[in-house]
Formats: C-alpha cells, sequence, structure tokens
C-alpha cells in the first residue's frame, strides 16, 4: 500500500509540476527572450519589436504647462512605431511654480475617486490622453510608477540594440512593479 501511495504521489508531481510552473509569474528582471528582438514587459502591457527595425532609443526629461515634469524613454522603430515609457510628478513645492503641484494633486484625487467608481483604476497608473491634443498615432504608451524605471528601459533597450545588436542573451526586460 505504501508503494502505491509513492507512485501516486510522484505521479500526482510529475503531472501537476508543469502546468503549475506555467502559472507562475516570470521574476522581474533581464531575460532571454526572443533572438532578433528586443522586448518589455510592464504591468501595463508589452512592447517587442524587431532589433533591425529600431532607430533610435532616446531618454529625456520635459516639463508640461509649468505643472508637471515628464521623465520618458523612447523606442522608435522603422515601422513607424514608437514606444513611450513615461514617469510624471508635479513640479516640486520647492520650484517657483507652485500652483501647478496644488491643481495636479486636486485633479489626481478626483480622477482617482471617478476611476474607482467607473471601474477603471487608479489614475496614477494608466495612460490618460485629452483628445485630439494627446493622441499619439502609432505610439505604445506605458506609464510607470518608478522614475528609475526609465533609465533601467533605455540602458536595457540601447544595451540589446546597440552594443550587442542582439548577439546577447538577455533582450527581455520584465518590470511589473514600475
Amino acid at each position: 500500500m505504501r508503494t502505491f501511495s509513492v507512485l501516486i504521489a510522484t505521479a500526482a508531481a510529475i503531472f501537476f509540476s508543469p502546468l503549475q510552473a506555467q502559472d507562475a509569474p516570470t521574476p522581474d528582471g533581464q531575460q532571454p527572450g526572443i533572438a532578433g528582438f528586443w522586448e518589455v514587459v510592464t504591468s501595463s502591457g508589452r512592447f517587442v519589436a524587431r532589433l533591425g527595425d529600431i532607430t533610435s532609443v532616446t531618454q529625456h526629461e520635459y516639463i508640461i504647462d509649468g505643472a508637471v515634469r515628464v521623465f520618458e524613454c523612447t523606442v522608435d522603430t522603422r515601422g513607424q512605431q514608437t514606444a513611450r515609457f513615461y514617469y510624471i510628478e508635479p513640479v516640486s513645492a520647492s520650484s517657483s511654480i507652485t500652483a501647478g503641484s496644488a491643481t495636479i494633486d486636486r485633479i489626481t484625487s478626483i480622477a482617482n475617486k471617478v476611476g474607482e467608481k467607473t471601474g477603471h483604476g487608479d489614475v496614477d497608473s494608466n495612460v490618460t490622453k485629452h483628445y485630439p491634443d494627446t493622441t499619439h498615432a502609432k505610439t505604445s504608451e506605458f506609464r510607470l510608477q518608478n522614475k528609475a524605471t526609465i533609465g533601467q528601459i533605455y540602458d536595457h533597450a540601447r544595451r540589446v540594440w546597440a552594443e550587442e545588436k542582439g548577439r546577447g542573451g538577455q533582450n527581455m526586460l520584465i518590470i511589473r512593479g514600475g
């Protein structure tokens, strides 16, 4: 009887292990990916581009209407598709433009309450557009929750595309909490 129990336990472990492994989330960080492609995975989506079609990788910062500072990394492709990864924050209270922070805080608070009631989630993690002012045709946008993630994405894309030219083994970047 004991041999039968061990046999059943072994069979169950063999049968169910692959199923459980498929459900386990992939850990954050650099991973092997599809050969010849660059991929980034965030909590809000994925972007995959053929390395030979990437035409530029940029990292920059700018201020919108004196109220919001944007930290951004863009990856442009030959097929006219751009990936835009960004983090936004109110202009700091120590700057000469303090009304912007109060306005952004109030708008964010109201938007979060509306998002909760309508099931659209937290405005701080959603890409928000105002048509037609912020329409970005052929742009995949990813709003991130951590400013440092912008540099991480830029460094990874630049390394895989410009330095390794796809010959490295870690061409996928996973950032779920970013």
